[in-house]
């Protein structure tokens, strides 16, 4: 059995960890860090090229498996809704809006129900004038699935 059988707790894992570490990486910082280019500045952390890394290999993982439309859904609906928890700090909050990009091709496989659905659901968690590029590519990913 494939350690992405079961994607979303997988997956939770993956981003409780990140976010873990970051919060971990502000707690430690001292109050000068990354004023005039002194010190380091938290968003230079390599901690978000390695989440941003194993969660793409993760999700090219878990797509190569072709699970259940509904399994998919789950997973997306998580992805596409934690960084509305987390604005701060806002080196997260952006990256977790940019990981997006690494659902297209699960966007894919879903039904065209689950597209549908999770097309009025992307809509509501991610209102139009808060919305990134990699953001509206899926909710037109997600259009296209569902027709």
């Amino acid at each position: 059995m494939s350690e992405y059988r079961n994607g979303l707790s997988a997956i939770k894992a993956l981003y409780d960890e990140y976010i873990s570490e970051v919060e971990q990486l502000e707690r430690s910082k001292k109050p000068a860090d990354g004023l005039l280019g002194f010190g380091k500045k938290i968003a230079d952390d390599p901690c978000h090229d390695r989440f941003s890394e194993r969660l793409g290999k993760m999700l090219e993982d878990y797509a190569a498996e072709k699970p259940d439309t509904s399994d998919i859904r789950e997973v997306l609906e998580f992805i596409y809704s934690i960084q509305t928890e987390h604005k701060d700090p806002v080196s997260v909050y952006w990256l977790l809006n940019a990981v997006h990009g690494f659902t297209a091709e699960l966007v894919g496989m879903l039904s065209r129900e689950d597209a549908s659905a999770l097309y009025e659901f992307y809509e509501k968690k991610c209102p139009r004038r808060e919305r990134f590029p990699v953001q509206k590519k899926i909710l037109n990913a997600l259009k296209s699935a569902a027709k």
